[in-house]
């Protein structure tokens, strides 16, 4: 059914993937950065699917074509050639996993957590912008200063302690340099209130077609003021000075971030998920290596 292809097979051409292009920018950033994904693994049937994986410790990317019917045997293969016995995770559109429980294939997997706190099933919304609305600015987009590298690194942790990324997070060494990196890095961007205290932080990496703004984080005690819907609206409308069109993606359970986002301009493309079959043994892999952020954003 599926045979491995290179990066320029014609079904990455092909209008059906074209579609989905805003809600799979993540697979074409591996397929045209040869330099940082060297050697990804990547298959297709030459028309109603494809699938990539960057690296043996992240997600396999599965497109598929929406009248796409073999699931199953889809399934079988992704387990043969890229894990066998091994922890896994997927990310597809969501009749992929609706399938797989609907046959029994792997169980229902909402609310279920990993040992390690993360979240074996996640759906993301993916939203794309080209129009901003007009909104009022309270306070100023900046950079970092090289001095409020800890605060950084504390808002990092954070993040990712909130958003189950790294559940269990705690500041090391290893935030502070992240931190170090990101402050020093011009696609950091950071929103500051009247007073000059920095309140909000994203980042914005350009490596794929559609700049993709992430990490978008407000300190607790400054949310409700709309400090990240200014911050993304600013970070948008450099992406349009460029004459591109942006993206991101959300936790789409997460209402409030996606009416932010939606009162900045953006659209719903389309719903994604990942999710983590079960395997004997570990059941969690890394999604997406955070330590690799500083490194996207350029």
């Amino acid at each position: 059914m599926l045979k491995e292809v290179k990066r320029d097979d014609a079904i990455f051409k092909s209008e059906a993937l074209l579609r989905d292009d805003i809600a799979y920018s993540i697979m074409f950033s591996i397929l045209n950065n040869a330099e940082k994904y060297k050697t990804p693994k990547i298959f297709s049937d030459g028309k109603d699917c494809a699938v990539v994986n960057s690296d043996p410790n992240h997600a396999i990317i599965v497109w598929t074509a929406d009248n796409f019917q073999e699931y199953g045997k889809l399934y079988e293969f992704i387990k043969k050639e890229f894990r066998a016995n091994k922890p896994f995770a997927i990310w597809a559109k969501n009749d992929f996993y609706d399938y797989l429980v609907k046959n029994k294939i792997i169980p229902e997997l909402k609310g279920e957590q990993a040992e390690d706190g993360h979240e074996k099933l996640q759906t993301l919304g993916t939203w794309s912008c080209s129009k901003l609305n007009d909104i009022p600015y309270i306070g100023h987009p900046d950079q970092a200063k090289p001095e409020e590298v800890q605060k950084v690194a504390q808002m990092m942790v954070n993040f990712d302690v909130e958003t189950k990324e790294e559940p269990h997070a705690k500041m090391s060494d290893d935030y502070v340099r992240l931190a170090q990196k990101f402050v020093s890095n011009p696609l950091y961007f950071v929103w500051r209130d009247k007073d000059e205290k920095l309140v909000a932080t994203a980042t914005l990496d350009k490596s794929g077609e559609y700049p993709r703004v992430g990490r978008v984080f407000t300190d607790e005690d400054e949310r409700g003021k709309t400090y990240a819907k200014m911050l993304v609206h600013y970070i948008t409308n450099e992406v349009f000075k460029e004459g591109k069109v942006a993206m991101l993606y959300t936790d789409y359970d997460y209402p409030s971030s996606n009416r932010c986002y939606q009162g900045v301009g953006y659209k719903l493309s389309r719903t994604i998920v990942k999710f983590m079959p079960p395997i004997t043994g570990q059941d969690y892999i890394k999604l997406r290596n955070y330590r690799d952020c500083a490194q996207n954003i350029y």
